[in-house]
């Protein structure tokens, strides 16, 4: 298994993604993991990720500034992405391990993650993607400010449009995270195979509990150097959040998670905004169980959201823009409350929080729902299946985009 990233501690999406289907995947198969590594991650306690797998780290740098992403997105036609996460020293790690060793699968997360990879491989390569991603850097363009941050966007997205489906081609199977995502790909890549790997959540560590919830307060939770969370707080901040303080004073939206931006933190320090900034907790449940409802008012990105399914499994009444909830295949109304503008998402925040019966009912069939759907322990069965069913193919190569057209005809 090839990631971008350590994925312990599971602080973030893709992190948590990794981790806990890494605890289920283990009881079937021997994994060898290798990985990327930035310095902050390597500092962290990493036994209980050793404990489940065999650990490859091959050193990164620290995320690029602003100005040296811009440059290095200037001075290739490849994504930024593609430039950060290729390594001669991961890829001759790859090659060491495929000669000393006899695999029959390999998993890669993210389509930048394949160009580690020898152009020939005598085993199937399954490719999930945890989010379209030419289509989230898209959306960011429509919407990004400062305006003039909108064409670099657009340029990264188009970039992405062209590498990203021939990732796709070059893969046995994509793994998509919902039948949305599925669509996109055979629009993009018509004739790639995908199958449904889902995002999850732990149904036993996150549940209901009988703290009476604060109704005057809303949580929201991510990774804020991701441009599509930071942009979801401030576009609440701004546009919704005086809509609903017209009517409740004294309601408080309380981000949860790693590196607040100095945009929030600027909008944290006014308490007329009503932002409160509590960053990364060791436990986001006290928090999800005492919040009135959570909101995801997300309007760029792709792929399904962890925070909503944890909000939910905790029985917190969810409010969300139809982005933030794409995917899931939740039902307005009856899982969450799904709207798209400023004054309808602040309409339903209040209603919630002034008819309890209604926010009790949401969260009750919210839960049932996710435990149902979303569960990790589904999420790792259909994975175990689309692995059992790669390994005993018959065709174990990986195929080239010319070789999967020739089947076609």
């Amino acid at each position: 298994m090839l990631t971008p990233y350590l994925p312990y501690p599971p602080v973030s999406g893709g992190r948590a993604r990794t981790y806990n289907l890494l605890k289920r995947l283990t009881r079937d198969f021997a994994i060898t993991l290798v990985c990327f590594g930035r310095p902050e991650e390597r500092a962290f306690d990493l036994s209980p990720l050793q404990a489940l797998c065999e650990l490859i780290v091959i050193s990164r740098p620290s995320s690029p500034s602003k100005a040296r992403a811009a440059l290095l997105s200037l001075t290739s036609v490849k994504p930024i992405t593609m430039r950060l996460y290729t390594s001669s020293e991961f890829r001759e790690s790859i090659q060491r391990l495929l000669r000393v060793r006899l695999f029959d699968l390999i998993h890669v997360e993210s389509f930048y993650m394949l160009q580690n990879l020898p152009p020939e491989l005598p085993v199937p390569v399954f490719l999930s993607e945890p989010a379209i991603e030419y289509l989230a850097w898209w959306r960011h363009a429509r919407v990004a400010m400062p305006l003039y941050q909108r064409p670099a966007l657009a340029l990264e997205a188009l970039k992405m449009r062209f590498f990203e489906p021939q990732a796709w081609s070059a893969a046995t199977l994509v793994g998509v995270m919902s039948e949305v995502d599925a669509r996109i790909v055979k629009r993009a890549a018509p004739g790639v195979p995908t199958a449904l790997s889902p995002n999850g959540v732990d149904v036993d560590y996150f549940k209901p509990s009988n703290v009476r919830r604060d109704p005057d307060s809303a949580i929201f939770m991510g990774d804020y150097k991701y441009f599509p969370n930071e942009d979801a707080v401030l576009y609440f901040v701004r546009e919704i959040m005086p809509l609903i303080r017209a009517k409740r004073p004294n309601f408080t939206l309380t981000l949860l998670g790693k590196e607040p931006t100095p945009a929030l933190t600027r909008l944290s320090g006014d308490p007329r905004n009503g932002l409160r900034i509590q960053g990364l907790v060791e436990d986001t449940r006290p928090y999800l169980s005492r919040a009135g409802l959570f909101v995801c008012p997300l309007r760029s990105g792709s792929g399904t959201r962890f925070k909503l399914l944890e909000a939910l499994a905790c029985g917190c009444p969810v409010v969300s823009t139809s982005l933030g909830a794409e995917g899931l295949g939740a039902q307005d109304g009856r899982h969450m409350r799904i709207v798209d503008t400023p004054q309808a998402f602040a309409d339903a925040v209040l209603r919630l929080l002034d008819d309890p019966e209604e926010a009790a009912r949401l969260s009750r069939h919210g839960r049932s729902w996710v435990v149902e759907r979303h569960s990790w322990a589904r999420s790792a069965a259909l994975l175990t299946d689309i692995y059992l069913s790669l390994i005993g193919s018959e065709d174990m190569t990986t195929p080239s985009p010319s070789s999967r057209r020739a089947r076609r005809r």
